[in-house]
């Protein structure tokens, strides 16, 4: 599954590690062996819920295509209030590419290796995951992978690193009623099964493929039928309007639906897999003379497709020998409250400076001039994984009139007096890196003498809700950054 967002909106995070990283600037350049590599913290699922704490999770670091620079486990650490390696170790940023992905090696109920077998084994940037068959009776297991993070320390880029997570499995719910819309006088149907039937495929293989480019790319093979559910025999019992719904998965009547960990579909695979065997009242067999008992097998809703990280529920209803298959699509949350953009937490870090564009002296940023005497663009780095859509701002405590931005060196301008960069085109991935440049214009600088133009910047994001969300506690623990446009 891939989960990309545009320049100001940002969708389909899933879950975020992260240690505090603390806001350095330094003139000096940063180098690998100084820098401990490092993953942030609060862990959380679609940047919502925070994740249980006894939770475990294998790492790796894919190192140049070649070796795993880390393979080990991130664990919680109550003392320390953070993450930390299973086993104790000391990574440092050895020159070159690191890929970093994870996937949980077990939580507070199961473990992957309990729930999987043997088979599961990763190799290279690739995760592989043998064939699991999901019913009923399997436990309940929630697998998350994550999305991967491409760095090269080239970019001299030592930030803590965010992992993303997503859920393999789709949730699914489904019930039986006879709708309430039947017609009166309309007579009870005599009901002997309504469950999905052997043409469901309850079996997958995987295969997770992790690239450079911050996406995990998830291939099924080994499609394999099978009942996911044991069938209960209902008898022919009389079933009518405001008869208690039947919970189709658990096979048993009920108001509430159970929901259940179930394979991501495609749309062909979910075509006539629900079937209803049920007797309609005086329809007898014109040979035998007997009842003659009636099976339909219907499909879900045209273009009906489960993904791992969405949760469905369906009601099967009849009336009058007409069948209907209704869908809602529901958030994923174990706790039966909104997961909203609205209710997510702010995550944003800063990256750095570009020490080539400008003078950089503890908080105050001032623009250097090329060899024709002319300012040049400063340019900054920062990264946003939360919320998971929003608008990101940059605003200028005063003297806005006098700068301007750019969100992409080259293209075109965004006057700063909205406080908005970028439109809606473009794309980023989760947690890349967001390049901004600030401009000043040569004719606007104080002439010899006369005092510098400032202005503190200050960073924020707006939920797609309408919310408004300060990143300065992320970007600027140390207080605002000065940006100085220097007299002649």
């Amino acid at each position: 599954m891939t989960n990309k967002f545009n320049t100001i909106l940002i969708p389909a995070l899933m879950a975020l590690l992260a240690v505090p990283a603390c806001s350095r600037i330094e003139n000096a350049p940063k180098t690998a062996e100084k820098e401990g590599i490092r993953f942030a913290a609060p862990l959380q699922t679609k940047a919502t819920d925070a994740v249980n704490t006894t939770s475990v999770f294998q790492v790796r670091d894919w190192y140049n295509g070649s070796q795993y620079h880390i393979n080990n486990t991130l664990r919680w650490n109550a003392t320390e209030s953070q993450w930390v390696y299973g086993t104790a170790a000391n990574y440092v940023w050895a020159g070159g590419n690191h890929l970093f992905f994870s996937w949980l090696e077990h939580n507070e109920n199961y473990s992957t290796a309990a729930f999987f077998g043997t088979g599961l084994s990763a190799s290279g940037n690739t995760l592989t995951i043998p064939a699991k068959a999901l019913t009923t009776s399997t436990q309940q297991y929630d697998f998350m992978y994550s999305n991967p993070v491409s760095r090269n320390t080239s970019a001299n880029d030592y930030s803590d690193v965010p992992l993303v997570f997503n859920h393999l499995f789709a949730q699914v719910a489904m019930s039986f009623q006879i709708s309430d819309q039947t017609p009166n006088g309309e007579q009870p149907i005599y009901l002997h099964g309504v469950y999905l039937n052997d043409d469901f495929i309850n079996s997958k293989k995987t295969v997770i493929t992790f690239n450079d480019d911050g996406t995990a790319d998830v291939a099924f093979s080994n499609p394999t039928k099978g009942a996911f559910s044991p069938r209960t025999d209902f008898g022919g019992i009389s079933y009518g309007k405001g008869d208690t719904p039947v919970d189709m998965l658990s096979q048993h009547q009920s108001n509430t639906k159970d929901f259940y960990y179930f394979w991501p579909a495609e749309e062909a695979e979910l075509s006539e897999v629900i079937t209803v065997v049920y007797q309609i009242d005086g329809e007898t067999d014109p040979v035998t003379g007997n009842p003659y008992i009636r099976t339909s097998k219907l499909s879900f809703p045209n273009g009906t497709t489960w993904k791992g990280g969405h949760k469905y529920s369906y009601t099967v209803t009849y009336m009058g020998a007409i069948f209907k298959v209704e869908e809602t699509v529901m958030d994923w949350d174990y706790t039966e409250q909104a997961a909203s953009v609205e209710n997510q937490s702010a995550m944003a870090s800063w990256v750095d400076w570009d020490s080539s564009s400008c003078t950089i002296s503890g908080r105050n940023i001032t623009f250097k001039t090329d060899l024709q005497g002319k300012l040049m663009p400063i340019h900054g780095m920062f990264k946003i994984f939360s919320p998971t859509q929003c608008t990101y701002h940059i605003n200028l405590s005063q003297n806005a009139s006098y700068y301007s931005f750019n969100h992409d060196f080259g293209s075109g301008i965004v006057d700063t007096s909205t406080g908005s960069i970028g439109t809606s085109t473009g794309d980023i991935l989760p947690g890349t890196t967001i390049d901004f440049y600030i401009y000043a214009d040569d004719n606007d600088r104080p002439a010899a003498g006369q005092p510098d133009i400032t202005a503190d910047l200050s960073f924020s994001v707006q939920a797609s809700g309408g919310r408004e969300f300060s990143l300065d506690s992320e970007l600027q623990r140390d207080g605002a950054y000065t940006i100085i446009i220097p007299s002649m």
